[in-house]
C-alpha cells in the first residue's frame, strides 16, 4: 500500500491539492508555493526514506482560532510536505472506507454536505420522530484515543508501514512559543487526513445506531438521533452516551448534550418549524446573531476602509452566507439583515461626512431642496436616529446602495430560489 500512495500520480494529485488550498506554512516556513521546488528537487530522497521507515514527519504549528460558542478551537498546522503526504495518504484510503460508510455520514465525504444532512432530518420529523437527541462531543478532534483509532484502521490497511507512518503523524509533537510538547491523543484539525480520520472512528458509531434501528444524521462530530417520544429519547440517549464514553474512549459534553423540539434544536446552523401540519427548515437565532455580528463589525465607522471595500467585503461574506443558508425558508429573515446593514451603511456615511457643509452639500446633490438641506445638516440628533429619518431614507435608499454595489441579502436569496425552481420544473 505504501508504494501505492508514493507512486508519481498519487504524489502530483496531492501537491497539486496542497498548492491549490494553499494555506499558511508550518514549523519551517515553507510556504504551499514552494513546495513544488523542493518537491522535483528531493522527490528520491524523500520517497525512499519513506518507504525505509526513517521519515519522522515535523511537529505542528498549534494556532487557536476563537469558536463562535466561546472558547478557542485548536488547529494544528503541519509543513507543506507532511501536508503533501498526508494528502497522499488520504487519496489511497479514501476511497477504500467510503465503500462502507453510512449514508447517513454527511461531514467530509464526496457527493454529501450539510443541505442533504438538514434535509434528511426534516424528513425524520415529518415522519413523526420529532424528539431529538442531540450530542455533543467534548472536543473530539482533541481527544480521539490512538490506540483505538490504529485498532480500528488496522483491519482494512494491513500495510505496516502504512500504520507505522499515520501513527507516527498522529503522535508528531506540538510547536508553540518555540517548544515541542508530544501527543498521546487527538487529531487536530488542519490536517489533510483529520476528517477521514475523524470518520473512520465515528463509522463505529454510526454502525451502534444502525443496530439499534434509530434515525440519524451525522456531520462530522455533529450528531443528532430522532426519535417519537421522550421516553425513547431519554432511553436512547442514556445508553448511547454510555456505548460512546466506554467503546469508543470518547468523553460527551453532558452540559451541552440534550433532548430537545424541533423548533428548539440546532443542526448546522439550521432550525426547523412547523406550518400546517409540516415542518420546514429555518435559520437558527445563533447563526442569525452571528451574521449580524459580522455585518455590524464591518461597517464599523472606526475603520478607516473606504465605502466601496467595505461594500465588497461585506458582499462576499453575504453571498457565502446565503448560498449556505439557501435551502431554509427566510424571506423575512434576509429583508431584515438588508434593513439592518443599509441603517449601518447610512450611519457610517453620515458619520464620514463629519462637517455640517459636508453635509448639506451632500444632501443637496442627492436631490434634497436647499432649506430641508440645511435643516437636516444642522440636526443634534445622532446618528443612529439619524439614519431612519425621511430625510436619509429618501437619499440613501435602495437604488442609491444598489449603486454603490451592495446587492443583498434578499437578493442573492430570491436569485438561488428562483434558480433552483427552474431546476426542479
Amino acid at each position: 500500500m505504501l508504494e501505492k500512495i508514493l507512486n508519481s500520480r498519487n504524489i502530483e494529485r496531492a501537491l497539486s491539492a496542497v498548492e491549490r488550498n494553499q494555506g499558511s506554512g508550518g514549523v519551517d516556513d515553507m510556504q504551499s508555493d514552494e513546495l513544488r521546488p523542493f518537491v522535483n528537487a528531493n522527490r528520491r530522497i524523500l520517497v525512499n526514506r519513506l518507504l525505509e521507515g526513517s521519515y519522522e514527519p515535523s511537529p505542528i504549528r498549534k494556532v487557536e482560532i476563537p469558536k463562535n460558542t466561546g472558547g478557542v478551537r485548536m488547529l494544528g498546522i503541519p509543513t507543506v510536505v507532511d501536508r503533501m503526504i498526508q494528502q497522499a495518504i488520504h487519496l489511497t484510503l479514501s476511497p477504500m472506507y467510503e465503500e462502507e460508510f453510512d449514508k447517513h455520514s454527511y461531514g467530509f465525504r464526496p457527493g454529501k454536505n450539510a443541505h442533504q444532512a438538514v434535509q434528511t432530518a426534516q424528513g425524520y420529523l415529518n415522519e413523526g420522530y420529532s424528539w431529538i437527541i442531540e450530542l455533543d462531543l467534548e472536543k473530539f478532534f482533541d481527544k480521539v484515543n490512538h490506540q483505538k483509532l490504529m485498532h480500528l484502521l488496522s483491519h482494512k490497511v494491513k500495510d505496516k508501514r502504512t500504520l507505522l507512518l499515520i501513527n507516527a503523524y498522529l503522535k508528531s509533537g506540538i510547536m508553540e512559543d518555540g517548544l515541542v510538547s508530544q501527543r498521546i491523543e487527538g487529531t487536530p484539525q488542519g490536517s489533510p487526513l483529520s476528517p477521514l480520520l475523524s470518520n473512520i472512528m465515528l463509522h463505529e458509531l454510526d454502525k451502534e445506531l444502525n443496530e439499534r434501528g434509530h434515525k440519524f444524521v451525522r456531520y462530522a462530530d455533529d450528531c443528532s438521533i430522532y426519535v417519537r417520544s421522550e421516553k425513547s429519547a431519554k432511553r436512547a440517549m442514556d445508553s448511547i452516551i454510555k456505548y460512546i464514553e466506554c467503546e469508543l474512549k470518547l468523553k460527551v459534553n453532558r452540559e451541552k448534550t440534550k433532548i430537545s423540539r424541533p423548533q428548539g434544536s440546532q443542526l448546522l446552523g439550521f432550525s426547523f418549524y412547523k406550518t400546517k401540519g409540516k415542518y420546514e427548515i429555518r435559520i437558527s437565532e445563533k447563526s442569525l446573531n452571528r451574521i449580524k455580528a459580522k455585518c455590524k463589525f464591518k461597517t464599523r465607522s472606526s475603520d478607516p476602509t473606504s465605502e466601496k471595500s467595505k461594500i465588497l467585503k461585506l458582499d462576499a461574506i453575504i453571498r457565502g452566507w446565503v448560498n449556505y443558508f439557501k435551502i431554509a425558508n427566510a424571506k423575512s429573515n434576509m429583508q431584515k439583515l438588508d434593513e439592518m446593514v443599509r441603517s449601518r451603511l447610512r450611519i457610517m456615511t453620515w458619520r464620514k461626512w463629519k462637517r455640517i457643509r459636508t453635509k448639506v452639500v451632500n444632501l443637496m446633490n442627492l436631490g434634497i431642496e436647499r432649506s430641508k438641506a440645511y435643516m437636516w445638516g444642522n440636526t443634534s440628533k445622532k446618528p443612529c436616529r439619524i439614519s431612519h429619518s425621511p430625510i436619509l431614507l429618501r437619499t440613501l435608499n435602495n437604488k442609491y446602495w444598489r449603486k454603490a454595489g451592495y446587492v443583498g441579502f434578499y437578493n442573492y436569496y430570491s436569485t438561488w430560489q428562483t434558480e433552483t425552481c427552474s431546476l426542479l420544473f
